[in-house]
């Protein structure tokens, strides 16, 4: 670890869907190996055109529908580009990226940011050397093994509340910062005291999420470790786990097959194809599922699947006998890849430009393209933007124009564009993106379950609606 960098980060967002709703907060703390603070960055964003918001994410995070336009902050264009230069810099001799609950939620809203705003290195987390990790991660499996190093509390049903605000207030966590939880800064503030504190009571369980940042780490220790532990949550429930290595799963890098060895695989062998599948999909109780290696999740030695008396009723020796079963009978483990794989849902062609970001990497070329795109005056961009070889950079590059620079694009893409966002406007309550009619529907739900003071309903509903009838003399 000797001169590493960690980067701890936050966003905040208008919603839950990372493809059309956006970042309106940014929060960052650059700190050495020994977590010693070296910079920290703060921005904020004007809404863009077209990106409208969830009502529940505004009553989280406070923020006034009213303000998403009507402020002094830098546009969303111009926010990113700031983002990016400075986590480029803050990672320039590579860098641990670390949130909390940042790889399910954080990260694709910063991919789909760089994207739609034709940053170069979309992964950038997870290149040039960069590594990424989550204290959400560390948390539960401390919650679990070791519960008497953190004090968290307790649904009705028991079961550990783990969201970062509870266990800040449980554990009187203090962090040097105005603002409270839900803004980006404090949340990242927080994060790197919560991750001290877990480095450190638990530094055996933190040191192997320290070596699950790698992405070739998992194979190498699920092949050293013929039985390991998984933890999985269903909700808050958790559940623990022994396993062994079925195999990879082919097309998928770094997603493997694991078997749990709860079930004696000499009685699986003996099943058709058809009941053997259905073992393989019975819900809590399927005989495998996948592990997705690429999501720095974390995976211990056999000695912990005994917090499940299940597992210490079966005995160690019965677990090494099934792992060693399972892993002397390729024709069964391929049997059993391939059943995966023809279980698979298949899903439709991406239609949107936010859903494409995944079609393809972007080109040397167009690498090139972005960054003379973003380095030329105004004035320049559009004609930039037609060298793209890819049409998708094409048409995001006029989404930015006419965020900052609307008189240089040709009037018919213009026009082209407002029809766009006039149409999702006046979309119907089932669209994916927040449209006027699924905003209403949800305002009612959110307004009714985050909010118990009566005048305070009707007050932010009175916002909601004064943004939307702005919106409306636009786009109607």
């Amino acid at each position: 670890m000797s001169g590493e960098n960690f980067i701890f980060w936050d966003l905040e967002t208008t919603g839950r869907n990372d493809k059309f709703n956006q970042i309106t907060q940014v929060g960052a703390v650059l700190t050495d190996q020994d977590f010693n603070v070296k910079d920290k960055l703060e921005l904020h964003s004007k809404l863009r055109e077209g990106k409208w918001f969830e009502p529940g994410a505004l009553l989280t995070t406070g923020v006034d529908p009213m303000s998403l336009f009507n402020n002094n902050y830098p546009t969303y264009y111009e926010a990113i580009a700031q983002l990016y230069e400075t986590f480029l810099e803050w990672s320039h001799y590579s860098a641990t990226f670390i949130g909390f609950n940042s790889v399910s939620f954080d990260e694709p809203f910063l991919r789909q940011a760089f994207y739609q705003n034709l940053m170069p290195e979309l992964y950038m987390t997870v290149t040039n050397k960069n590594l990424r990790m989550d204290v959400f991660e560390v948390l539960r499996l401390v919650s679990v093994f070791h519960p008497e190093h953190i004090r968290v509390n307790k649904d009705e049903k028991g079961h550990a509340i783990l969201k970062l605000e509870n266990v800040v207030s449980a554990n009187d966590i203090k962090v040097h910062y105005d603002a409270g939880p839900h803004d980006a800064v404090f949340d990242a503030l927080v994060t790197l005291e919560l991750n001290k504190i877990l480095s450190t009571r638990c530094p055996k369980i933190w040191e192997a999420a320290l070596n699950f940042r790698k992405r070739d780490y998992p194979k190498s220790f699920m092949l050293e470790n013929t039985v390991f532990t998984n933890l999985t949550f269903w909700g808050r429930r958790p559940s623990v786990k022994a396993q062994t290595l079925i195999g990879g799963v082919p097309d998928r890098a770094h997603s493997y097959l694991v078997y749990n060895l709860l079930f004696d695989p000499e009685e699986m062998i003996k099943l058709d194809d058809k009941q053997l599948l259905k073992k393989m999909t019975d819900g809590s109780n399927r005989i495998s599922e996948v592990f997705d290696g690429s999501k720095s999740k974390v995976l211990l030695n056999e000695s912990y699947c005994f917090k499940d008396s299940k597992f210490a009723e079966v005995g160690i020796d019965t677990l090494r006998q099934r792992a060693k079963f399972i892993n002397q009978n390729e024709d069964f483990s391929s049997r059993l890849i391939k059943l995966h794989i023809e279980s698979q849902k298949m899903w439709p062609e991406p239609i949107f430009i936010e859903e494409r970001i995944f079609e393809k990497f972007p080109s040397s070329q167009d690498k090139k393209t972005m960054i003379s795109f973003h380095t030329a005056p105004n004035s320049k961009k559009y004609e930039i933007s037609k060298q793209f070889q890819d049409n998708r950079y094409q048409e995001l590059a006029i989404r930015i124009l006419y965020e900052i620079a609307p008189q240089t694009i040709p009037e018919i893409e213009k026009q082209n564009y407002e029809f766009e966002i006039k149409e999702r406007f006046n979309e119907d309550d089932k669209s994916k993106w927040n449209s006027k009619n699924r905003i209403l529907k949800q305002l009612e739900t959110d307004v009714e379950n985050m909010i118990e003071n009566e005048e305070e309903k009707i007050l932010f509903k009175q916002r909601v609606v004064s943004f939307l009838n702005t919106e409306s003399a636009k786009w109607s």
